[in-house]
C-alpha cells in the first residue's frame, strides 16, 4: 500500500483539487484508491465530489471505533473511494498520532491512499508510515522557506515531491515572484509539476474534476514522481 500525503503551508492553494485529480488519474489507470480527508479547509473532498449529503459516518468515527472502516467509506466509482472529513466543525481535531497510525495499519485492499491534510506540521502525522509527501505551494517569495521547512519536517517519509500551483509567470518574469529554476535551486528539489494561475482551476466543479484532459499532464508529472 502506497500512502501519499498532500499538504501545504498556504491556504486556498488548490491542495484538495490536486489531491482529488491525482486520485482520479491513479484510479483511471486501474489502481484501487482511497482518499482520506483530514483537511479542515473550507471546501471538503465530499463537497467537490457531491457526496456530502451521503455522509453517515466520517473518518473520526472510524478511528474512534464508532463504526467500521467499510461503514465510513463512500464509494465514488469502481476504483475510487472516500473516507470523508467530519461535517461538524472542530471534530477533526480529535485525531491523534496513535489513531492515525492505527487507521493506516488497518486499511487493506487499496493500492494507494491519498491523504488530504493541512500543514505537514499537523501533530497526528507519523511520517515513517508515509511513502510519498507532496507539498503544494505557489511562487511567492515565502515559498522557499516553506518548501525547505516541509522538506525537513517530512524527512522520515520515503519520498518528497514539490508541486507549484497558481504560478504567476508575469510576476516571475518581472522579478516580483520566484521563477521555477530559482525555486528548484534554492530548495534543492525539482518541481514535479507547475500549474499556472487560472480561474477555472480555482472554481473547479464536479464535471471538471472528472475531465480526463484537465491538468492531465501536470498531474501525471506528479504521479511519475510517486514511488
Amino acid at each position: 500500500m502506497n500512502a501519499i500525503l498532500v499538504g501545504s503551508q498556504k491556504n486556498d492553494i488548490g491542495k484538495t483539487v490536486i489531491s482529488i485529480r491525482t486520485a482520479i488519474e491513479l484510479a483511471g489507470s486501474g489502481k484501487k484508491v482511497l482518499m482520506m480527508d483530514l483537511s479542515s479547509g473550507k471546501i471538503k473532498m465530499s463537497e467537490y465530489l457531491k457526496v456530502n449529503e451521503d455522509i453517515i459516518y466520517d473518518i473520526v468515527d472510524v478511528v474512534k471505533g464508532t463504526c467500521t472502516l467499510d461503514q465510513g467509506i463512500i464509494e465514488i466509482n469502481e476504483n475510487l473511494s472516500l473516507l470523508p472529513s467530519p461535517r461538524v466543525h472542530g471534530k477533526i481535531n480529535e485525531i491523534n498520532r496513535e489513531l492515525f497510525v492505527n487507521l493506516l495499519n488497518n486499511i487493506e485492499g487499496y493500492d494507494n491512499i491519498i491523504i488530504d491534510a493541512d500543514k505537514l506540521t499537523s501533530v497526528y502525522i507519523d511520517f515513517s508510515k508515509i511513502q510519498n509527501v507532496i507539498t503544494i505551494n505557489n511562487n511567492d517569495l515565502s515559498c522557499i522557506k516553506e518548501i525547505n521547512s516541509d522538506k525537513t519536517i517530512s524527512s522520515k517519509a520515503a519520498n518528497f515531491i514539490v508541486a507549484i500551483n497558481k504560478y504567476d509567470k508575469k510576476k516571475a518574469d518581472k522579478g516580483i515572484m520566484m521563477k521555477r529554476k530559482d525555486i528548484e535551486k534554492l530548495t534543492g528539489t525539482a518541481a514535479a509539476s507547475l500549474i499556472e494561475e487560472n480561474i477555472k482551476y480555482s472554481d473547479m466543479q464536479y464535471e471538471m474534476l472528472f475531465d480526463s484532459n484537465l491538468l492531465r499532464t501536470e498531474i501525471n508529472n506528479i504521479i511519475k514522481n510517486i514511488i
